[in-house]
């Protein structure tokens, strides 16, 4: 579909839904739209050539500017991640991630999604210490900006916990499923599924530190917890 008529077709949506269009869209965001319907089309390699225009003709004069065009780079980046081209898709998270660290007040939760993507990237490539690396980073960001509770940071000391427990590094493994369990246990209760999964964890860091004794115990309290939900049941 050419991109006037794809943008006819944006505003006719638009009009047809919330009955409104925002007064004056730039041509970048036009032509985001456009790449949108592309998209919904089925039409990815149209859609790229979209956000690729789009990307070129978003400018960088201020800080709203550098965020819409990290967004754009960003939807670029999905994209091909989601076609299995990941050399790409780095090369537009990565100028995503450099153009809002480079801001004077970059926003914490974009670069927080853009380093966890390219933690996902890193990872599906067998690369798990640069995955890590981020990882630390994400995790760092996410404690700052959500609390040491909240249900996102204990997501990421499971990922994270289970990607040094890879690399073998079994302490630093430990010490993350550890607090893992601890925001677990004040997050949904003492016997809940959510502390199974990470006394499985705590278990495997055990036993591949040669702990034996230790891992059982922590298999055994793990299956008390299951037996008891199961009965509850």
């Amino acid at each position: 579909m050419p991109a006037a008529k794809a943008i006819m077709v944006i505003f006719s949506l638009l009009l047809a839904g919330c009955g409104t269009v925002p007064q004056n869209p730039t041509a970048p965001e036009l032509l985001r739209r456009s790449a949108a319907v592309s998209r919904a089309q089925n039409q990815p390699d149209e859609a790229k050539r979209l956000l690729q225009q789009a990307i070129v003709e978003q400018s960088e004069k201020t800080d709203d500017d550098c965020s819409s065009k990290a967004d754009l780079l960003r939807e670029l980046a999905s994209l091909h991640s989601s076609a299995g081209e990941i050399k790409e898709a780095e090369n537009y998270y990565r100028q995503a991630l450099q153009i809002l660290q480079r801001t004077p007040r970059p926003s914490a939760a974009a670069i927080i999604n853009l380093q966890t993507q390219l933690a996902g990237l890193g990872y599906r490539q067998a690369r798990y210490q640069e995955a890590a690396d981020l990882y630390h980073l994400v995790l760092t960001a996410e404690e700052q900006l959500l609390g040491i509770d909240h249900p996102d940071v204990l997501a990421t000391l499971s990922i994270l916990g289970g990607l040094e427990l890879k690399l073998r590094h079994y302490p630093i493994a430990e010490q993350l499923f550890q607090r893992q369990l601890v925001g677990v246990q004040k997050l949904f209760g003492m016997e809940k599924r959510e502390v199974v999964a990470v006394l499985e964890n705590l278990a495997d860091v055990a036993e591949n530190s040669g702990r034996t004794k230790e891992a059982a115990e922590w298999r055994a309290k793990a299956k008390q917890i299951r037996h008891k939900l199961c009965d509850e049941c």
